[in-house]
């Protein structure tokens, strides 16, 4: 399962995928943007949105630039990839993709409405937030779970109790919702939500 979590963090915002690929790995990828990110964040909501290619939040590093972009229908049809990619400033280096994500189209779409709906609230008296919250992922879902986050964060009174659920799973939306779309679920998160299933009823 793969999500999308895009919220307000002081003066700027905070997505997080999960899972996303970071050194090859699969991990979990907070990246915040300031408010006085290079292109705007009105520039990359809108791009989000729209499903329109963006790069932004360049720098220059020795021999090299990082930068952040946003590949529509990269690399297959419906599917963008947002990434932090390295280029060498001499044309025969290798071209690497230090982290990226890869969603539906949709998801995306998705994510630069919320966007755009953050950034009025980014005024000059917005508190700075030079940390990243700290969040784990959900164990029925990879949903990415924050201090301040809508969820439970503990269920079960046996002897391993489930920490960290997102509202869905602890509510059971999660589980009814794959039911019913009978989509398959790996041995380990069934595990977790019929746990969190037998806990509720």
């Amino acid at each position: 399962m793969q999500h999308l979590d895009v919220r307000q963090s002081g003066n700027g915002v905070l997505i997080t995928s999960s899972p996303a690929e970071i050194d090859g790995v699969p991990a979990s990828w907070p990246l915040r943007l300031r408010n006085d990110v290079a292109g705007g964040l009105n520039e990359v909501g809108a791009a989000l949105a729209a499903g329109r290619g963006h790069v932004f939040g360049v720098t220059e590093g020795p021999g090299h630039r990082t930068v952040l972009a946003f590949l529509p229908d990269h690399p297959e049809e419906g599917v963008g990839t947002l990434a932090r990619v390295r280029t060498p400033d001499c044309p025969d280096g290798d071209v690497v993709f230090e982290r990226s994500a890869e969603r539906p189209m949709g998801l995306w779409a998705e994510a630069g409405e919320s966007l755009l709906r953050i950034v009025p609230l980014l005024g000059p008296d917005a508190p700075p937030a030079d940390e990243l919250e700290d969040c784990r992922l959900c164990p029925g879902c990879y949903r990415p779970v924050y201090e301040s986050s809508s969820s439970h964060t503990l269920i079960g009174a046996g002897p391993l109790p489930l920490l960290g659920l997102c509202r869905l799973c602890a509510e059971g939306s999660t589980l009814r919702s794959l039911r019913q779309a009978d989509v398959p679920i790996d041995t380990r998160q069934r595990a977790v939500l019929e746990t969190v299933a037998a806990a509720l009823a």
